[in-house]
């Protein structure tokens, strides 16, 4: 059985979870099928990988050392305290980790707020984080604009919604082709919000963060940068290798 993404956060590190662990089923549903990690639209693929369990862990191991630190802050963040800077996440070559990690850090997230929540004597949030696959969003508002489908431009919208307002968001392949004015203008909105709020994001990408002036604009590039660690992913695709 795939372990809980509470793993990391427990000296038994799960070892005698079974699939009707309420804590268990509260991020993963029962026998893995909904829970958090899915109403937060994380990819099925990567819905129970951790910091400690992430396939590219060794082959990044400087990167997640200081990974490891950053995902220390977020109980401070989430009580009051330090703000948690967001990521850029990036290399040349597709398949070296960044989104896995980018996963593994918002499924720290959503277990570090469920534990503030429940020390606290209150009800966790369902949905407090929210992955959004950036690539995947623009082939859909290019369809939905081209075919004048008003029903999945509603629903890119609530997309867009649902990622501003998030606790905490990955915003995964962001950058990798030209975007419409009217596309970019969403983007914008989006990510202008979550830094006017202080709300941390991970971006990954295989543009070099300076390449967002051209992709995007300057603005969009001053708005990303904003109290943003940049992670640069060494080596050759993993794919295939999970």
């Amino acid at each position: 059985m795939t372990a809980c993404i509470l793993q990391d956060y427990r000296t038994d590190r799960c070892v005698n979870c079974t699939h009707l662990c309420p804590h268990r089923v509260a991020f993963h549903g029962l026998n893995d099928n909904g829970g958090r990690t899915a109403d937060v639209k994380t990819p099925k693929d990567y819905r129970h990988v951790t910091l400690s369990t992430s396939p590219c862990r060794k082959a990044q191991s400087d990167i997640y050392r200081k990974l490891d630190v950053y995902a220390s802050t977020f109980k401070r963040h989430l009580t009051g305290g330090e703000r948690a800077k967001s990521l850029y996440l990036w290399s040349e070559s597709p398949g070296t980790g960044k989104t896995t990690t980018a996963a593994a850090l918002l499924n720290a997230w959503i277990a570090s707020e469920y534990l503030v929540a429940i020390k606290d004597g209150e009800q966790p949030s369902q949905t407090n984080a929210y992955f959004l696959d950036v690539t995947e969003l623009q082939t859909s508002y290019n369809l939905a604009t081209m075919t004048k489908d008003e029903s999945a431009l509603k629903a890119i919208g609530k997309q867009i919604s649902d990622a501003q307002q998030a606790s905490f968001a990955v915003l995964d392949d962001i950058g990798v082709r030209k975007a419409t004015e009217a596309f970019r203008a969403y983007i914008h909105a989006l990510i202008n919000h979550r830094t006017a709020s202080g709300l941390p994001t991970v971006y990954t990408s295989n543009l070099d963060i300076s390449e967002m002036a051209t992709v995007f604009d300057d603005r969009l590039y001053d708005r990303i940068r904003d109290q943003c660690a940049i992670f640069e992913f060494d080596g050759e695709s993993k794919r295939g290798r999970r």
